[in-house]
């Protein structure tokens, strides 16, 4: 797929075989997500927005739009596994959002839409299970994969997979370990 970024109200009813008319209501009425050019008025629609409403209304998502996302969001206030997080998953092609607590992670969560969440274990606590758990519940949050970087006491680091995550970092100071499970993660077939 070229750098296709955005799709025209036209380009988006020709995908869902409809008219563009009907692609301005679904819009006019927010069910699907877009903004108006300047000027004209035209609207734009992201092509990450489209997909999720294709997804979101169990309609298929053609082959060409598929392209799986690289965007990672980062919950820590660890500024070593910050710098050392936002450096790995840069130099594996990852688009990186960081959320310093949990109410910047829930917008971020919604806003960006991260393909990949990483969580600091020492920042959540036993709160986690609760976010976890969460997680696991929601229909939209399906294909997020969950990496966990538990703490360095952590006695029992096995009860983050049993409770939803996808993996675990076994060092909290290994980048190699960071970019190769990100990067399964992120190429992890659904």
């Amino acid at each position: 797929m070229s750098e296709l970024h955005v799709l025209t109200t036209g380009e988006a009813a020709r995908y869902c075989g409809v008219n563009f008319r009907t692609v301005i209501r679904w819009i006019e009425r927010g069910q699907l997500k877009a903004y108006k050019l300047p000027g004209r008025g035209d609207h734009r629609i992201c092509v990450e927005d489209f997909v999720g409403f294709l997804r979101d209304n169990s309609m298929p998502v053609p082959n060409d739009l598929a392209v799986p996302s690289r965007k990672v969001l980062l919950v820590t206030t660890d500024p070593e596994l910050t710098s050392a997080g936002i450096q790995t998953l840069k130099s594996i092609g990852c688009e990186i959002e960081i959320a310093g607590d949990s109410f910047s992670a829930g917008i971020l969560l919604a806003n960006a839409k991260p393909a990949l969440l990483v969580i600091d274990a020492s920042l959540v606590g036993d709160g986690g299970f609760q976010v976890l758990d969460y997680l696991r519940s929601r229909s939209e949050y399906a294909n997020l994969r969950i990496l966990v970087v538990p703490s360095e006491d952590d006695l029992d680091k096995a009860r983050w997979l049993d409770a939803g995550a996808d993996a675990l970092l076994a060092h909290r100071e290994e980048r190699g370990e960071l970019a190769a499970k990100a990067k399964l993660l992120l190429e992890a077939d659904d």
